[in-house]
């Protein structure tokens, strides 16, 4: 096995969409409606919004491929703010990155992929003018959450994520994102 980690390109949207349909119901709770799952999947991680964010200055896209098969990847959103969330720290109104996906192939959980992007990620923000980063994950998703609070990111609130018209309950992190300075 060799991953490597690299910026996403138009041509890696065919095979975004599958790894997206594969890797969002993980992070679910496992009560979770299929059909709210399937929904949230077919109109939020479709090729034209992957096309869409691979296309935008604002966003920053990042796969983790295995020879040519892509087995892992992570969207960050410059600018967004976490908001409709229950915040019970101060976080600055400047300088957010949100980072709304963060996915790895089952088949890959435990090989280092996700350490690998997520170094990739504080690499690629520490020469940006960004200052801190944040996202929201699953209460019931103990791995992922356990893994964030690894890389430094702290529990700061809470949150109600729609899934398909199906309401879940999110935790918010932040950290701040290092600096070359």
């Amino acid at each position: 096995m060799s991953v490597s980690i690299r910026i996403a390109r138009d041509t890696d949207v065919h095979e975004l969409v599958p790894l997206a349909a594969r890797t969002f119901p993980l992070a679910c709770p496992p009560e979770m409606d299929s059909t709210a799952i399937d929904t949230f999947v077919r109109d939020e991680l479709n090729a034209e919004i992957f096309a869409e964010w691979i296309a935008s200055d604002k966003v920053y896209v990042l796969v983790a491929t295995d020879g040519a098969m892509l087995v892992g990847y992570t969207v960050c959103i410059n600018d967004e703010l976490p908001t409709e969330a229950d915040i019970h720290r101060d976080l600055p109104d400047e300088g957010a990155v949100m980072m709304s996906k963060f996915y790895v192939h089952p088949e890959f959980h435990g090989a280092g992929v996700s350490k690998n992007m997520m170094a990739h990620l504080m690499d690629h923000y520490s020469t940006s003018d960004r200052d801190w980063m944040w996202l929201g994950t699953n209460q019931a998703n103990a791995r992922a959450i356990t893994f964030y609070e690894r890389t430094g990111f702290q529990q700061v609130g809470t949150r109600t994520f729609d899934v398909g018209g199906t309401q879940a309950k999110d935790v918010v992190l932040a950290r701040k994102l290092p600096s070359v300075e």
